[in-house]
């Protein structure tokens, strides 16, 4: 027996049964709009042991989720590739460039030749130990010069934003130095640009990168390494390296969310706002992250048996006039670009000294 047949011997006529379904179709809200799937890849050569690794995995992706979830329309299928699943250190960037991976986190310091202008925290040391502050202002630069925006399309990605987990960079040592003329002859390591804070004190710098600082001293290949309290602690460096000294080099933002630009022009706009929107509440989230654990990490530094070694003030000034002007020797190479150096680093500066940074040398005065 038919559907209609069956209403009819119970004495419901025809109009009135297409009047009830028509109210129960309105009622209902219509029909319900399947909800879309949506697959990325999201990677760093860094395990989750690197804090904006945790904070991307414990911050990022459940806010997005949860955003999206206000209006039930799409719904992300997160692959989590981290610690060098799809990409080593300092692959990041290609891997994104060739369509590896989705979204990732780029280590700019690997890419100062390609990315050059993100580096501008490194060639500015002894400025601030501020990482919003630093996040901020390298974002503020970009949306007040597109051209440093639209430089991600050789790439073929899509800038989100500039992160950062590093309040100040300092120098941990296997034996103590009470003077500058100390790391004479010393081995250090480091990455990219921080290795040249060595070049005036006479120490050899050792490229190399944060899961290998351990073993590196360990064996005896280095004296020291340039790091930051946080992964002192995280990676156990207080055990083959126990002394801190308490340089202050400052903040440095070195990582970058970036999306394939494949991808992006496939997501929903709905989905792009939300994954925009969220990555710069990432970069402050992560900034108050390493602020909350900046000053307990050197507790737990001293309660290992580590030992924090002051720098007096003038040790500090004669450490930064040590180097070499890596400020006007970055500024100069992004003019050779056709981007306007002088003037970017120069905005840089001012913004430090509008929020009365302690600035031990005013780089952007030596032009």
């Amino acid at each position: 027996m038919s559907f209609l047949k069956y209403f009819k011997r119970l004495g419901v006529s025809s109009r009135a049964l297409v009047v009830a379904i028509f109210l129960g179709f309105l009622l209902s809200g219509g029909p319900v709009r399947p909800q879309e799937i949506i697959p990325l890849t999201v990677i760093d050569a860094y395990a989750p042991t690197a804090l904006w690794v945790r904070v991307f995995l414990d911050y990022y992706i459940p806010e997005v989720d949860r955003q999206l979830a206000e209006t039930g329309n799409f719904e992300i299928d997160w692959n989590k590739a981290f610690g060098g699943t799809i990409a080593k250190t300092g692959g990041v960037l290609e891997a994104l460039q060739y369509g590896l991976a989705d979204i990732g986190i780029i280590t700019t310091p690997f890419h100062p030749d390609k990315v050059p202008f993100y580096n501008i925290s490194y060639v500015t040391p002894l400025v601030t130990a501020d990482i919003g502050l630093v996040a901020r202002t390298v974002d503020e630069l970009v949306n007040r010069y597109p051209e440093l925006r639209s430089g991600w399309s050789d790439y073929r990605q899509i800038y989100l934003t500039t992160a950062g987990a590093i309040n100040t960079y300092q120098v941990f040592m296997s034996e103590p130095h009470l003077s500058l003329g100390d790391y004479r002859g010393r081995r250090i390591s480091g990455v990219g640009l921080n290795l040249r804070y060595l070049e005036g004190l006479g120490a050899a710098a050792v490229s190399s990168n944060l899961g290998d600082f351990y073993n590196n001293i360990a064996t005896g290949l280095t004296d020291g390494t340039i790091a930051w309290a946080e992964s002192a602690v995280s990676y156990k460096l207080y055990e083959v390296a126990p002394y801190m000294m308490d340089i202050r080099l400052g903040a440095v933002a070195s990582k970058v969310i970036s999306a394939n630009a494949r991808t992006w022009g496939q997501l929903p706009e709905e989905v792009q706002s939300v994954l925009a929107g969220v990555a710069i509440e990432y970069r402050d989230e992560l900034a108050a992250e390493t602020d909350r654990r900046a000053e307990h990490s050197r507790e737990q530094f001293e309660a290992q048996g580590g030992v924090i070694v002051p720098l007096t003030l003038e040790q500090r000034q004669a450490w930064a006039q040590s180097l070499p002007n890596m400020a006007r020797e970055w500024a100069e190479d992004l003019e050779r670009r056709g981007l306007p150096g002088r003037r970017i680093l120069t905005d840089y500066m001012n913004i430090m000294r509008e929020n009365n940074q302690p600035i031990v040398r005013h780089w952007d005065r030596e032009l």
